[in-house]
């Protein structure tokens, strides 16, 4: 398993920032939020930043 740094944005305000072990991005950010998220952005939602261990980053909402 990998380590991310998932934040969970409001605009490009971050309101919560945590470190979680997760097999993938995606998994991670489902894992901190508790729900099943869905990659890409859509305006006006809160949406979630997941950067890896190698500096790569992915966006779900």
């Amino acid at each position: 398993m990998a380590e991310y740094v998932v934040e969970e944005l409001n605009g490009n305000a971050v309101f919560r920032r945590n470190k979680v072990e997760a097999p993938s991005a995606i998994q991670a950010a489902s894992s901190l939020t508790g729900r099943t998220v869905t990659t890409g952005r859509e305006p006006g939602m809160l949406w979630i930043r997941v950067k890896d261990e190698q500096g790569h980053v992915s966006e779900f909402h």
